[in-house]
């Protein structure tokens, strides 16, 4: 890892969180899931009917964990229909001030929601998931109106997943978010299921940066799930080691944020990752490069 690069590394806020910026500036932005398709707390997905309590339950953790360890958060709303996203951004909405990521399979569905999200007056705490190659003209329109921005941009190329590939797409996601009026992207390195070809999204980290100055990421969450030998072979309850390392190889491979996965597994990813962050930023520091917030982990943990 570079623990500084020579490009401006740009900050971005969305809502009351920062992400980007140098190795040590600021904590790794985590994102993570809430109403996810199979959660348990959602009996009916598609008119949007959960358990408040224990959704509520989530929100406060997330939020106990941030304080606790200064790590920044945001919650990736899932939706299945317009219904269930109106019901679902309105809740986190009042239960949380922390940033909301759009999030759904459907296009029709995202638009709604960005859509929703404007008239609730949430456009600057919002961010959409996602721009990328493919993307509809009518899509990047919505998206536009909406006035959201900040989006997910991936570099994802099912046809090309090396390096090259990945760097050569990124330059038309990248323009296709302008055009949506994306002024804060962050880049996704696309990293897929588990499988030999992995560790490119990991290695493109670091060249990502350097080139664009934008914040750079992945989603970790998808990492672990999909290794069948690790569900053969390691009891559940030994399986957060795996994730934990996941995590910290993004983090010092320069990742600005990461989409950890359910939410509910806040208790033990929040300081795992805020314990990467301190020994980032104690070597950043060699560097001369200082925590930009005073809420910093560095300083939860030694002050």
């Amino acid at each position: 890892m570079s623990f500084k690069f020579n490009t401006k590394q740009n900050v971005y806020t969305i809502g009351k969180a920062k992400v980007g910026g140098q190795p040590g500036e600021l904590p790794t932005f985590l994102i993570g899931s809430i109403f996810w398709l199979g959660q348990k707390m959602v009996s009916d997905a598609n008119k949007g009917i959960f358990d408040a309590k224990e959704a509520e339950k989530i929100i406060n953790t997330m939020q106990t964990q941030s304080d606790i360890t200064g790590v920044q958060f945001g919650f990736d709303v899932v939706g299945t229909t317009e219904e269930a996203f109106g019901k679902y951004i309105d809740f986190v909405a009042k239960h949380s001030d922390a940033p909301i990521m759009l999030d759904a399979m459907s296009p029709k569905t995202r638009m709604a929601a960005a859509d929703m999200a404007k008239k609730m007056g949430l456009s600057d705490r919002c961010l959409y998931n996602s721009v990328y190659k493919g993307v509809t003209d009518v899509e990047l329109a919505k998206l536009k109106e909406s006035g959201i921005k900040m989006s997910i941009v991936l570099a994802d190329d099912p046809k090309d997943t090396t390096l090259e590939g990945k760097m050569k797409v990124i330059e038309e996601a990248l323009a296709l978010a302008n055009k949506a009026g994306i002024t804060k992207p962050l880049i996704d390195t696309a990293i897929p299921a588990f499988a030999p070809d992995m560790g490119t999204a990991v290695r493109t980290i670091p060249i990502m940066k350097e080139k664009y100055g934008h914040p750079v990421g992945l989603g970790s969450g998808n990492v672990v799930t999909t290794m069948g030998w690790v569900k053969a072979n390691i009891a559940k309850e030994f399986r957060k080691g795996c994730n934990t390392a996941t995590n910290a190889i993004m983090q010092t491979a320069g990742a600005n944020w990461l989409m950890i996965g359910p939410a509910e597994q806040a208790e033990w990813v929040f300081p795992a990752v805020a314990v990467t962050d301190v020994y980032i930023a104690s070597a950043a520091g060699d560097l001369g490069t200082r925590p930009l917030e005073e809420t910093h982990p560095i300083y939860k943990a030694f002050m």
